[in-house]
């Protein structure tokens, strides 16, 4: 039963997510870089994860590898980007799973500072370093510029809406008991 439901739970959040990173984009707008100006996904690395563990994280790899096929298209985006997405939802992912082993589903998981720290900035930086290293790796771009956009792009998501969602949300969730609360049960 557990693994039925976590598996409808990341196919669920694949789909939003998709949805959401490919809703309203026209190829025309795509920058040269192929870094999405806003990227809704972002909800997905900290939220998800936070919830779900590693179901959080395949769900994360899914929806960016689904919607850069359908956004960019480019074998170098879709590829490289998978790296620094996986960075981004690991971060919180590894962080959250201590905090709920060792305090479970209590109030420590929905702290505003610690999601900040982890599923915001530490995680939506080191994966903005590792995006723009392996764009610039293919690319020759400038380094300053992909960097900036990526966490533009991320770090209004993840904490205007990924932390609302967590706060409010998250505790329904874990009391219907459809988190996880290891890595995948």
């Amino acid at each position: 039963m557990n693994l039925k439901r976590n598996l409808l739970i990341t196919l669920v959040m694949t789909t939003i997510s998709v949805i959401l990173c490919t809703l309203g984009f026209t190829p025309a707008s795509q920058p040269i870089d192929s870094i999405a100006v806003i990227w809704p996904g972002s909800l997905l690395h900290s939220v998800g994860t936070i919830l779900f563990g590693g179901w959080g994280i395949i769900a994360t790899i899914l929806a960016a590898i689904i919607a850069d096929v359908v956004n960019v298209g480019t074998l170098h985006a879709t590829l490289g980007y998978i790296v620094p997405d996986f960075l981004q939802a690991l971060i919180p992912a590894i962080y959250y799973r201590h905090v709920i082993k060792k305090h479970g589903w209590g109030p420590q998981v929905y702290k505003f500072w610690p999601f900040f720290f982890y599923a915001v900035l530490l995680s939506n930086i080191v994966g903005a370093i590792a995006g723009t290293l392996i764009l610039y790796s293919w690319s020759q771009t400038h380094l300053w510029l992909p960097f900036v956009r990526w966490l533009i792009a991320n770090i209004p998501i993840s904490l205007f809406l990924g932390y609302p969602l967590l706060r409010f949300l998250g505790p329904t969730i874990a009391e219907e008991g459809w988190v996880v609360k290891g890595w995948w049960k």
